[in-house]
């Protein structure tokens, strides 16, 4: 009996997380949001990912208005991640967020190297996060968010 491979695994993770995820948070951004504290309210730290969330959905929305003409299957993934997204900042009480202005089209690689960013400094701050939070079920629901957006980075760099 062979064991499963690194792809296989994170296929398992990709499509595993999103469920957890749906039941356990939701969150929004492209930009870093602040680290909370230890001394930050469980409600304060949930709010702050949220935030951060609505920004990841924000910026999920705008790609994909930005490359009408990209691949269907690199459409169909960004929307993917999108709505992932949105399920954490609604599993954390957060809000949309209306664009300022509507997107320019861009070149394809360009948005996804945004993206990438975006989802690598959202691990970070999900670890910080998780880290500081003092409540253990939000340490775990930040944990889970932190897993399914590193899933994001190998699904994205991929797309490229």
């Amino acid at each position: 009996m062979r064991g499963i491979t690194r792809r296989e695994g994170l296929v398992a993770l990709a499509l595993a997380g999103p469920a957890a995820l749906l039941a356990a948070c939701t969150s929004d951004t492209a930009e870093p949001g602040p680290t909370p504290s230890p001394t930050t309210s469980p409600e304060g730290a949930a709010g702050s990912v949220a935030a951060d969330e609505a920004l990841l959905v924000a910026s999920y929305d705008a790609a994909i208005a930005a490359v009408p003409d990209a691949d269907p299957a690199v459409i169909a993934l960004l929307t993917g991640i999108r709505d992932q997204h949105a399920a954490h900042r609604d599993a954390l009480g957060g809000t949309s967020l209306v664009p300022d202005a509507p997107p320019q089209p861009a070149a394809q690689a360009a948005i996804i190297d945004e993206l990438l960013a975006a989802e690598r400094q959202a691990t970070r701050d999900r670890i910080d996060a998780c880290e500081a939070a003092a409540d253990p079920e939000l340490a775990r629901l930040l944990a889970l968010i932190g897993a399914s957006e590193a899933s994001h980075v190998p699904a994205l760099r991929d797309a490229r």
